[in-house]
């Protein structure tokens, strides 16, 4: 069984647990989740045991700016979307246009309604968190045909989306086994399997691989990292979608894709959260 460490951290509102997720994201925490208490919220973070100690410093020290650390300890894998739907997850409607939803939800009564279904096990993306919801948009208004490509796909929440939006195809990429098998449970689930492939590794995996959509949920380092390579990845005249940082990262972030020449068209925020929509 693989060990996990996880973090409880009493944050003063949801807005600094955000801020808080934000930053254990860069130190490689795979799943987070809340509990409102009467005076704070509570903040459960997840990452895998190995190499913990080479960052755990440095992350503690970080988490102390905006936080408490309540308790550190390690626990065994286990059966996470079982524990999911114990703890009463509900259902994402965004907009009356896109529903997320776990197996045991009733699906959409109106048959318009985009329906994504997903496990999450221990993989990000069940649609709660605003990032999620801002890149559904984005998807919703581009309207996506030809081949996609979702890098940091967790659940494969925005692969579905936008195969259920007219995408073709799409190549979904992530580092996390968790993801890949979360990812491949909802392909089959939404019955879009012969339409998807789901890559266990990197992105440097799909070189030489175009698409007339990218989208990448993962976290501003990563995104700096790896944006020549969306851009080699993206087709002239293609569509570019990014989130998984804040609104204080976003200067950064252009800089590095004006310097590749790809033009903002528009822009998301909810709270300090953003996503933007670029083309080439």
């Amino acid at each position: 069984m693989k060990q996990y460490v996880e973090l409880q951290i009493a944050c003063p509102n949801e807005d600094m647990a955000e801020i808080i997720t934000a930053y254990l994201a860069d130190y490689e925490f795979e799943s987070f989740d809340t509990a409102p208490e009467a005076e704070h919220t509570m903040l459960f973070a997840y990452r895998r045991k190995e190499e913990w100690t080479a960052c755990r410093e440095e992350a503690l020290e970080a988490i102390a700016e905006f936080g408490e650390l309540r308790s550190e300890r390690e626990i065994e894998d286990e059966n996470w979307n079982s524990t999911w739907e114990a703890e009463s997850f509900e259902r994402v409607d965004i907009d009356g246009k896109i529903v997320i939803r776990a197996p045991h939800h009733p699906a959409p009564a109106d048959p318009t309604t985009i329906d994504v279904i997903v496990t999450p096990k221990m993989s990000f993306g069940s649609g709660h968190h605003h990032t999620t919801r801002m890149m559904c948009r984005h998807i919703l208004e581009c309207k996506p045909s030809g081949r996609a490509l979702d890098v940091g796909c967790g659940t494969g929440v925005l692969s579905i989306a936008a195969l259920k939006c007219g995408a073709e195809w799409v190549d979904a990429i992530d580092i996390d086994i968790w993801s890949t098998e979360s990812a491949r449970e909802a392909a089959e689930l939404n019955a879009i399997s012969h339409k998807m492939e789901i890559i266990l590794g990197t992105v440097e995996m799909i070189e030489g691989r175009t698409y007339d959509l990218v989208m990448a949920n993962i976290n501003r380092n990563i995104i700096l990292n790896d944006i020549a390579r969306y851009e080699a990845a993206l087709n002239d005249g293609g569509t570019l979608l990014l989130s998984g940082f804040l609104e204080g990262d976003v200067d950064d972030i252009l800089a590095a894709t004006n310097a590749l020449n790809l033009k903002l068209v528009a822009k998301l925020q909810e709270e300090e959260w953003v996503a933007l929509k670029l083309t080439k």
